[in-house]
């Protein structure tokens, strides 16, 4: 158990490192205006601090850096929000009040974020469990040609082009219409299995030669809006802003990110959620933090925003920024 004077010492060693990326000496704490504790006293509770792993010495200076048991400790009790970020506050209301559709703002949001930070930012959209077919639809390009669109009821619009050569308009019409009345309320979890029985049973379609062509079509279009429910921006801030020194260690975060196996790594919550390094499941290496804030689509819809950065990161300032990004995201839903 630490003493609420340990407590502040640890909160300030940590935030200092932050700002500096320098080992924290007791002479800098003792010139730290929120401690005023006597230099003694400071290299004594650094002492304990270390003993019981919230402190490590490096090799080069006589200073401590936080360990990941610190940085855990301070991340569970002792972070505090920087009030200075309100500043920034109307530039992502203006965002959000632009008259476009939902997924370009959420998307811009998560680019904002990853401006505003310098770290790495992902969004995951609401698990697909709960997302419902609202609307099945197409557009007809040429003789050729049209696009089968799909909405779903968080506003999201995916398409797939129909090469329909052969294809009578009216048959074609005929057939949309059908699947709209198949798959419309029925979760997209369930579309790709509903689609094939009703395709094998022959109650969609008689035309026999065009029900693979109709199956594969959707099931693309389907795989494609569960792959487009991550969205991720600033990948190349893992490399600038990384504290990771080995090549091959940074290589395999890159890999990890840039597979999608965001999502793994990420999870989803519906709470403020911290994993350090290997806290995270798939995550390659002990430097990094991802912070995670839920947003709501619906009363029962919850996706996820998240920052991925070095363990050494301005949590301060990182995580007011997420809450109100996520805030606003699920005021936009709920329009």
């Amino acid at each position: 158990m630490l003493t609420n004077r340990q407590k502040l010492i640890l909160k300030a060693i940590i935030e200092i490192y932050v700002e500096t990326g320098e080992p924290v000496g007791s002479k800098l704490l003792t010139d730290w205006p929120y401690l005023g504790y006597s230099s003694a006293t400071i290299r004594y509770d650094m002492q304990v601090l270390e003993e019981s792993g919230y402190l490590e010495k490096t090799h080069t200076s006589s200073g401590r850096v936080p360990s990941r048991l610190g940085y855990r400790y301070y991340l569970d009790n002792l972070v505090t929000r920087d009030s200075n970020v309100n500043t920034v506050f109307p530039m992502i209301d203006s965002l959000f009040e632009r008259e476009t559709s939902k997924d370009v703002i959420v998307k811009r949001a998560i680019d904002l974020l990853s401006e505003l930070t310098n770290y790495t930012s992902v969004i995951l959209g609401p698990n697909e469990d709960l997302t419902r077919i609202k609307k099945i639809d197409f557009v007809k390009i040429n003789d050729r040609e049209a696009v089968i669109l799909i909405v779903t009821d968080r506003g999201h619009v995916q398409s797939q082009t129909f090469k329909i050569n052969g294809f009578g308009a009216t048959q074609f019409k005929e057939t949309i219409t059908t699947l709209d009345e198949l798959l419309r309320n029925r979760y997209l979890k369930d579309a790709k299995e509903i689609l094939s029985r009703s395709f094998m049973k022959d109650d969609v379609i008689g035309y026999m030669e065009y029900q693979e062509k109709i199956v594969d079509a959707f099931i693309r279009a389907f795989t494609k809006m569960s792959e487009e429910d991550v969205y991720l921006a600033g990948l190349g801030n893992m490399i600038t802003q990384s504290e990771i020194e080995d090549p091959e260690e940074l290589r395999r975060l890159l890999y990890v990110l840039d597979q999608k196996d965001v999502l793994k790594v990420i999870g989803r919550t519906n709470k403020l959620t911290f994993k350090i390094g290997r806290e995270a499941e798939f995550m390659p290496t002990d430097r990094c933090t991802i912070i995670s804030v839920p947003y709501a689509v619906s009363d029962e819809e919850v996706g996820t925003i998240a920052i991925i950065g070095p363990t050494r990161m301005d949590y301060a300032k990182v995580i007011p920024l997420m809450e109100y990004i996520a805030k606003n995201i699920t005021k936009l839903y709920k329009k």
